[in-house]
């Protein structure tokens, strides 16, 4: 470097793939997102599990939270800190597939995790890093959508019509570079056309 010359040059930042871009398909068409429960105004990250209506074209966010912290069951047991931002509401039902809860409040005061505070037990321990479901009923048993799809990039959840691209296929995805977490009956559903690295 020449002297009396100073270079205060910042570095792009670069945006870490979260899987092998030159394996992504997208799906065909635009895609109009189902935003009930969704926050107006809030951003939904790129690859957001989707299970995609493929015959009327619709999307619905799959919602699943991941644990941060074992959770372990009894009569009091009514707090499950989960990673932040997630798409958890007040009213849905969590379930494991074979247990569950209903969320009654969810505390996001903590920088590092939302507390969902749940209307009874959930009637087993939950394992650190364990993901949940938003399950059609308070046993937990089934999942209310199951993906086979996800998000091509981030999305504004708009007061409206709000249309999504969306990938059918990639591989080499690194789930810890996920923002939203995908179930095991999300994976299983989509074994053959994503590939997660686990």
């Amino acid at each position: 470097m020449a002297a009396g010359f100073k270079y205060d040059l910042v570095p792009p930042d670069e945006q870490e793939e979260r899987y092998d871009v030159q394996t992504g398909i997208r799906r065909r068409g635009p895609f109009k997102l189902d935003t009930q429960n969704l926050v107006v105004g809030s951003f939904l990250p790129g690859f957001t599990p989707i299970y995609a209506d493929l015959k009327n074209k619709f999307a619905y966010a799959v919602i699943n939270v991941r644990v941060v912290e074992a959770y372990t069951t009894g009569g009091e047991a009514l707090s499950i800190k989960v990673a932040k931002n997630s798409l958890a509401y007040v009213g849905m039902f969590v379930g494991s597939g074979k247990k569950g809860a209903e969320v009654t409040a969810i505390d996001k005061s903590n920088a590092g995790y939302d507390v969902l505070t749940i209307k009874a037990a959930f009637g087993e321990n939950i394992a650190k890093d364990a993901v949940l479901f938003n399950a059609v009923a308070v046993d937990g048993l089934k999942q209310k959508h199951v993906a086979n799809s996800a998000l091509f990039n981030r999305t504004k959840v708009e007061d409206g019509i709000t249309l999504v691209s969306l990938l059918r296929t990639a591989a080499e995805i690194e789930p810890s570079k996920l923002v939203m977490p995908f179930s095991e009956n999300d994976k299983a559903n989509m074994k053959g056309w994503f590939e997660f690295n686990e």
